[in-house]
C-alpha cells in the first residue's frame, strides 16, 4: 500500500506583503553557505518561517522545502518527503532510494541514506551547480528517535554545496555542543528573532498606520518582549479600539494570558460566519477547500480561504495554487481550544466527516486519526478491517494492532474478522495472552444462524484455523497444529495465496516438530512456491529459510545457502536495498559462515540481520536472531556481548511464549558460554530444570536439547566434578544417537558424535573416541563443517592429530587443524580449556587488591594451593602478569 505523497509539503510558502524588513537576519543568513547547518530556534511566533520566506525571495536561492507535520515521525515517510522535496530542484536525484521508500516494508535507513549521500555528492563534483538549501520546517514535531538519528547521519555526512536549515520551536535533541565545537552550525534564536525598537515602531506606525506615540510603543513593545505573533494579535485587536493608549495600557500580563485575551478579541471582532469556519477548520491539520466544504457542509469555502489569506488571520498557504492550507500552529491549537467551549457538541462530527473525506481521496492514517479523536469506533472498526489484509502482506502488524487494541474490547467481540486480527496481530507480537479466545469469537460468530454467506465462511474458517494452527505450534499441540493447518487448506480459496502460505508455514513447523525433516523441508518449499504465485514474495522468503533450517538439519549446508540466497533476493528491493524481513535470511547465513569459520562475514551478517529483525518485529524471529548473533559472538570470544544478547532476548521470554526452537538454541549458546567462562555450577543448576533429564523423552521440537544436557555431563566429567556420572553420560549420547539415526538428523548426529569421542578419550579408550570422530568426520565433510570441532578445544585437536597421523580424510583433517592454529586464545577458551570453578573464584579475587596469602586465607587454601591456581589460569590466558591476567580477563568477559 502505497501512501499518498501530499505535495504541498514541498512547497515554500510565498512571502507575505507589507513586512517589516529585516535586513540583518538577511545578512546573517547569508552566513550559513560557510556552514553545513543553520539552526533557528525559538518558541512559536517569533517569524522563523517569515524570516526564510524574506531571504529565500530576496536572494534567489535555490531550494528543496519541506514543510513538517507529526506524521513525518515515521522515517520512511520522512525521507520519502525529503527526497521529494529534493527532486523539486533536482528531478533525477535518488530516483533508486525513492522508490525503495515506496515499498511496504522500506530497507534500513542508513544503506539508503549512504546511497543517497553518495549520489547527491557525485553529482555535485560532476557539475559546475551552485550550493542550495535543504530547510525542514517545524521540525520541533519530530519526535521520533529514529529520525533524528538518521538527520544526524545525514548531516555528519553532508554532501559537498549541499546546506541544510533547521526551523524548530526547541532544539532538536542532537549533539550541539559537537557541532559548535566543530563550528559546522550557526545558529540564528529568540534573542536575534525579536523585534526591536525600531523594527516595532515600523510594524505598529508604518505598516499598520496606527500613529503611537514614542511611550506607547516602547510600552507595547516591552509587553510583548519584541514577540512577533504577540504584536500581530495585539494590531488586530487595535483595528477596532477607539482608545489606543488604553487599550495599550491594559493590556498587561504573562505570555499566556495575553495570547488568551488576544484570541478573545480577534475572535470576536469577526463575522459569525468567519468564527465558525476558524473553530471548525482548526481541527484540520491541513485544509483545502473540498475538504472543508464537506466538514463544514458548505460549498463557499474556497472563498473563506481567500479572505482568511486577504485578513492575515494566520493562514499559511502551502502551494503556489493556494489550494492547501494550514493555520498557525499555535493559533489552531488556541481556535481548538475555543472550539471545546463554543461547539462541544459538533466537535466528532467534524471529525467523523473529515474522516470520511479523506478515506475517498485514498488517505489511510488520516481517516484513521480523524476517527480516533471522534471516538468512532464502528468507523475504526470498519476501517481496520478494510486495510488488515493489506497491512498484513506487508508485516505492518504493529500499525493494524495500534487500532485494534484502541477499540473497545466488546466492540471487537462482535465482530469475526476483528477477532481474527487481533489474534494474528497478538501473536506476531508475543502478546498471546487471550489469543485462543479471540479465536473462540470468532468462531461463535461464525456458527450463528444469521452468518449467511458461504463464501466468506469459508474464508473466516480458514484463516481461523490458519492463526490457530501457529498459536498450536508455539503451544506445543502438534497434532493440533497439524489438523488445524490442513482445515485451513480445506477452506481458504484455492487464490487466497498468502493465508495458504501462512497456514502451511504452521503445518511445515508441525511436522519439523515432529522431526520429519524431510517432509517439513518439502512443505516450507510448498509454501514459498504457493505465496509466490500471489506475489507475496515476503511469505515466500520467510517459508524458504525453514526449508534451509531443514536441509541444514540434514547437513546439507551448501543448499541451504543456496536456499538463503534466494530467500534474501525476495527481501530485497530496487539496488539490493533490503526490506526488514531480509532480517531473517541474513542471521541463518550469518550462522552458516560461522560454521564454515569465516568470523568476519558472520558478524556482518547476524549483525545487519538482528537490526533488520528488530524493525520487523516478529517476537520468535528476533529471538531466533538473538540466539545466531550469540553463538557468533561466543564463536568469536566475545562473552560480554555474548551475555547482553542473551538477555535482550531473555527480555522477550519474560510475557512470551516462545518457538520451542528458539528457547533451546538460546539454552544452547547459554550453556556453551557458562562452560567456556568457568560457571560450570550455573549449567548444573540449568539441567535440574523440570522435564529435562537423563531418562525423559526426547523433543524435536526443542532441537533435541538433550544434547545440551549431554555437553553439561561430559563437562563434569572433564572437569571431574562430584556430579560427573560417565556411564548415564554415555547412555544419553547413545540414545540421541539412535534419535538422529531415526530422523535423519545428521547435523546433530555429528555433535553427539563428537561429546561420544570426547567422552570415550577421557576413559582413555582412544579406539573407541578415534572410531567415533572418524564417524562425525565423515558426515560433516561434505559439509565443510568447522566450528562444529573447533570450538571443543584441545582435545579434540589432539584427537584430530592422531586420526591425521592414521592418514584418514586426511586434507579435510589437516584443514581443520590449520584452523585450530588460526584460533586466538579468546577462541580457544571452549569445552575443555575454561577456567576451572575454583580458578574463577581466584580469578574473580585478582581483580582486588589482596595478596595471595589475603587470598589464600578468604578461600580457605594454603598460599601454594592458590599459587599453582594462578600458574593454571596464567597458562590458559597466555599471560605472564597479574594485570596482563586481569586485562585479558576483562577482555574475554571472564570477570
Amino acid at each position: 500500500m502505497l501512501y499518498p505523497l501530499l505535495k504541498t509539503k514541498l512547497y515554500l510558502p510565498p512571502p507575505r506583503p507589507n513586512l517589516v524588513p529585516r535586513s540583518h537576519l538577511v545578512e546573517r543568513l547569508n552566513q550559513a553557505f560557510a556552514h553545513e547547518l543553520t539552526l533557528i530556534s525559538a518558541s512559536a511566533g517569533f517569524g522563523k518561517t517569515t524570516m526564510l520566506q524574506e531571504w529565500i525571495s530576496e536572494c534567489d536561492l535555490t531550494v528543496a522545502w519541506i514543510s513538517i507535520d507529526r506524521g513525518d515521525n515515521d522515517v520512511a515517510r520522512f525521507w520519502t518527503y525529503v527526497l521529494a522535496a529534493i527532486q523539486t530542484i533536482k528531478p533525477e536525484t535518488g530516483k533508486t532510494v525513492f522508490s525503495a521508500l515506496q515499498t511496504p516494508q522500506p530497507p534500513p535507513i542508513r544503506s539508503l541514506l549512504i546511497e543517497l549521500i553518495n549520489e547527491i555528492s557525485d553529482r555535485a563534483e560532476s557539475t559546475t551547480s551552485q550550493s542550495w538549501l535543504l530547510v525542514l520546517d517545524d521540525y520541533h514535531l519530530i519526535t521520533e528517535s529514529m529520525v533524528h538519528d538518521s538527520l544526524i547521519f545525514f548531516l555528519d555526512h553532508l554532501p559537498p554545496k549541499m546546506h541544510l536549515i533547521i526551523s524548530s520551536r526547541f532544539d532538536p535533541p542532537w549533539p550541539l555542543a559537537r557541532l559548535r565545537a566543530r563550528r559546522t552550525m550557526m545558529e540564528i534564536r529568540a534573542e536575534d528573532l525579536r523585534f526591536s525598537h525600531q523594527e516595532v515602531v515600523t510594524f505598529l506606525n508604518a505598516i499598520m498606520k496606527f500613529g503611537l506615540s514614542t511611550e506607547d510603543v516602547v510600552a507595547l513593545g516591552r509587553q510583548t518582549e519584541g514577540w512577533i505573533v504577540g504584536l500581530q494579535m495585539a494590531a488586530l485587536s487595535m483595528l477596532n479600539q477607539s482608545d489606543l493608549s488604553g487599550f495599550i495600557r491594559a493590556f498587561t500580563g504573562t505570555n499566556r494570558f495575553i495570547l488568551d485575551y488576544l484570541l478573545e478579541e480577534v475572535l470576536d471582532h469577526q463575522s459569525t460566519d468567519v468564527q465558525e469556519f476558524l473553530l471548525k477548520t482548526s481541527l484540520l491539520d491541513q485544509m483545502t477547500a473540498p475538504l472543508c466544504d464537506s466538514v463544514l457542509e458548505r460549498s463557499n469555502s474556497r472563498i473563506m480561504l481567500s479572505r482568511l489569506e486577504q485578513a492575515n488571520l494566520f493562514l499559511v498557504p502551502l502551494d503556489d495554487q493556494r489550494e492547501w492550507y494550514r493555520y498557525h500552529h499555535l493559533f489552531s491549537e488556541l481556535l481548538r481550544n475555543q472550539l471545546t467551549l463554543i461547539y462541544p457538541d459538533e466537535i466528532s462530527v467534524i471529525h467523523q466527516r473529515a474522516s470520511q473525506w479523506l478515506e475517498d481521496q485514498g488517505f489511510v492514517d488520516e481517516p484513521v486519526a480523524h476517527a480516533l479523536a471522534a471516538k468512532d469506533y464502528w468507523r475504526v472498526a470498519r476501517l481496520c478491517v478494510k486495510y488488515a489484509q493489506s497491512l498484513l502482506q506487508q508485516s505492518k502488524y504493529s500499525v493494524l494492532s495500534k487500532w485494534i487494541e484502541t477499540l473497545p474490547a466488546d466492540m471487537v467481540r462482535q465482530s469475526a474478522w476483528l477477532c481474527v486480527y487481533q489474534s494474528w496481530t497478538r501473536h506476531w507480537s508475543g502478546q498471546r495472552e487471550g489469543g485462543e479466545e479471540c479465536l473462540e469469537n470468532a468462531e461463535r460468530i461464525l456458527m450463528d444462524s444469521t452468518f449467511q454467506d458461504q463464501s466468506e465462511k469459508k474464508l473466516l474458517g480458514g484463516s481461523i484455523a490458519t492463526v490457530r494452527a501457529h498459536y498450536a505450534l508455539v503451544n506445543e499441540q502438534l497434532p493440533l497444529a497439524i489438523d488445524q493447518a490442513e482445515k485451513a487448506w480445506r477452506l481458504l480459496p484455492k487464490t487466497d495465496f498468502y493465508t495458504l502460505g501462512t497456514a502451511g508455514v504452521a503445518l511445515g513447523g508441525a511436522y519439523w516438530a515432529q522431526g520429519d525433516v524431510a517432509k517439513a523441508e518439502q512443505v516450507f518449499v510448498e509454501c514459498a512456491s504457493t505465496a509466490l504465485k500471489g506475489g507475496f514474495s515476503f511469505r515466500a522468503s520467510s517459508a524458504l529459510c525453514y526449508a534451509a533450517v531443514q536441509q541444514v538439519t540434514q547437513a546439507k549446508l551448501a543448499l541451504a545457502e543456496t536456499t538463503l540466497h534466494r530467500a534474501l533476493s525476495l527481501a530485497q528491493g530496487p539496488g539490493d536495498q533490503k526490506y526488514p524481513n531480509a532480517g531473517y535470511p541474513l542471521v541463518k547465513l550469518g550462522e552458516l559462515a560461522c560454521e564454515w569459520n569465516d568470523l568476519v562475514q558472520a558478524r556482518n551478517f547476524v549483525e545487519d540481520g538482528v537490526k533488520l529483525c528488530e524493525i520487523l518485529g516478529h517476537v520468535d524471529l528476533l529471538t531466533e536472531a538473538y540466539a545466531a548473533q550469540a553463538k557468533v559472538q561466543l564463536a568469536c570470544g566475545d562473552y560480554a556481548g555474548t551475555r547482553a544478547t542473551l538477555q535482550l532476548a531473555d527480555q522477550i521470554s519474560i510475557n512470551t511464549k516462545l518457538d520451542p526452537w528458539a528457547t533451546a538454541w538460546l539454552d544452547d549458546c547459554r550453556v556453551r558460554l557458562w562452560l567456556s567462562t568457568g560457571h560450570l555450577n550455573h549449567a548444573n543448576r540449568w539441567i535440574a530444570a523440570p522435564g529435562l533429564n537423563v531418562v525423559g523423552e526426547f523433543s524435536y521440537h526443542y532441537d533435541l536439547n538433550h544434547i545440551t544436557l549431554a555437553r553439561v555431563l561430559a563437562a563434569q566429567i572433564f572437569q571431574k566434578s562430584v556430579d560427573a556420572n560417565l556411564d548415564q553420560c554415555l547412555e544419553l549420547l547413545a540414545r540421541l544417537l539412535a534419535a538422529t539415526n531415526e530422523k535423519g538428523w545428521k547435523h546433530h548426529k555429528i555433535q553427539v558424535l563428537i561429546l561420544q569421542a570426547l567422552v570415550l578419550s577421557t576413559t582413555h579408550d582412544y579406539d573407541g573416541a578415534l572410531q567415533t570422530l572418524h564417524q562425525a568426520l565423515t558426515i560433516a565433510e561434505p559439509g565443510g563443517y568447522v566450528r562444529t570441532f573447533v570450538s571443543e578445544g584441545k582435545i579434540m585437536k589432539e584427537l584430530l592429530q592422531k586420526i591425521a597421523e592414521q592418514k584418514k580424510i586426511s586434507d579435510y583433517v589437516t584443514f581443520l587443524l590449520d584452523s585450530f592454529l588460526k584460533e586466538p586464545i579468546s577462541q580457544r577458551l571452549g569445552l575443555i580449556e575454561p577456567l576451572s570453578t575454583r580458578e574463577m573464584e581466584v580469578m574473580n579475587l585478582l581483580i582486588t587488591s589482596l595478596s595471595v596469602p589475603e587470598i589464600a586465607d578468604k578461600m580457605f587454601l594454603s598460599p601454594n594451593t592458590v599459587r599453582s591456581h594462578i600458574k593454571n589460569i596464567y597458562g590458559k590466558l597466555e599471560v605472564n602478569r597479574r594485570m596482563d591476567a586481569i586485562e585479558k580477563a576483562k577482555e574475554l568477559g571472564l570477570v
